[in-house]
């Protein structure tokens, strides 16, 4: 009988002790490791903080009332009345065309209506006491048409001077004057002028699919411009577009916050960048964590608390709004228990 035969019983009764003593550790490890450990995990309460909930956007100032100016007729620049930096007032003429050779082409126009009246009335005549026959009512329409062109091309030069004369349809600042010399020739496709009304500013902004049905027209807004750091503009939104942006990678939207309009002083210029806060929800005296104290598992939230044993439990917890620090709770823990968080 061999050795292992002879002591069986004995082996199984040592083998039984060792696995015993094996889960017996491992109890007691995971027993100590669920105990708080001041070197590796600190302690901290629930604290009662007023919260906001936003939605922080990245955007720049634009003007709502801008005018690019350009001449509805070609013609001889023949004057320009601004440079860049001018204030203009609404309906201020700012450049005109050459009429010299507008006004012969109206006195050209003229004498040839002239022409055709005279002949109008003498057609009229020659037949007034004709039977109308098909014929000759082709002849009065034809004097009748011919007539009219006439009418028509004198009215059309009569327009091309007025039109001569360019106004500003805002008041507002030149931004930029595309054509600053006299003696060019220019087209309606030309630029002439551009004018901005800085009183019309406003804070543009692009908002992704996902947060655009979140807000709503009227929603506050906090806004701070680069360049002014240490000021707060208190803003709303006025607008939010129903198509989204063209052009872009994802599906944003246009949204627009109001910004202040005694800009007199032009300290608020286009295109400067800035940061927008748009408040969804501000909840008084809520019961805070900090953020990294909740976990999660399965779906549920949790925090980690200590028993009176200095044992480390877990406990659900429902959360409220979440700021990029702080998350409220409402259920799972009073101001009393300790929570603990990971050094």
């Amino acid at each position: 009988m061999s050795f292992f035969k002879k002591h069986f019983k004995i082996i199984i009764v040592v083998v039984v002790i060792l696995i015993a003593l094996f889960i017996g550790f491992k109890i007691k490890a995971k027993n100590d490791s669920q105990k708080f450990n001041s070197k590796t995990e600190t302690l901290i309460n629930p604290e009662k903080k007023n919260l906001t909930e936003v939605i922080t956007l990245a955007g720049s100032i634009n003007a709502a009332s801008k005018a690019e100016l350009k001449f509805q007729t070609s013609g001889q620049l023949a004057w320009i009345g601004v440079k860049v930096g001018d204030k203009v007032k609404k309906y201020q003429s700012v450049a005109s065309l050459n009429k010299d050779l507008l006004k012969k082409q109206l006195e050209i126009d003229f004498n040839n209506y002239k022409t055709t009246s005279s002949s109008f009335y003498d057609t009229n005549d020659q037949y007034k006491d004709s039977v109308i026959t098909t014929e000759i009512k082709r002849i009065l329409e034809r004097s009748q048409n011919t007539l009219n062109n006439s009418v028509a091309s004198y009215e059309l030069g009569d327009l091309a001077i007025k039109y001569s004369n360019l106004f500003s349809p805002i008041s507002g600042i030149v931004v930029a004057v595309d054509q600053p010399d006299s003696g060019i020739n220019v087209t309606p496709a030309n630029n002439i002028i551009s004018v901005v009304d800085p009183q019309s500013i406003y804070f543009k902004s692009k908002i992704d699919q996902e947060d655009v049905v979140k807000i709503k027209v009227g929603d506050k807004a906090k806004i701070i411009i680069d360049s002014f750091p240490d000021k707060v503009f208190e803003s709303k939104i006025t607008y939010i577009s129903f198509i989204p942006v063209i052009g872009e990678s994802s599906t944003v939207y246009e949204v627009r916050f109001e910004l202040p309009k005694e800009n007199e002083d032009l300290l608020y210029r286009l295109g400067m960048d800035g940061d927008v806060d748009i408040i969804l929800k501000e909840i008084s005296n809520a019961l805070t964590l900090p953020i990294e104290a909740i976990s999660q598992e399965q779906d549920q939230n949790y925090v980690l608390t200590i028993d009176q044993n200095k044992k480390i439990i877990k406990k659900t917890v429902k959360i409220g709004i979440e700021t990029d620090t702080e998350v409220e709770i409402l259920e799972g823990i009073t101001e009393n228990d300790q929570i603990v968080i990971k050094k």
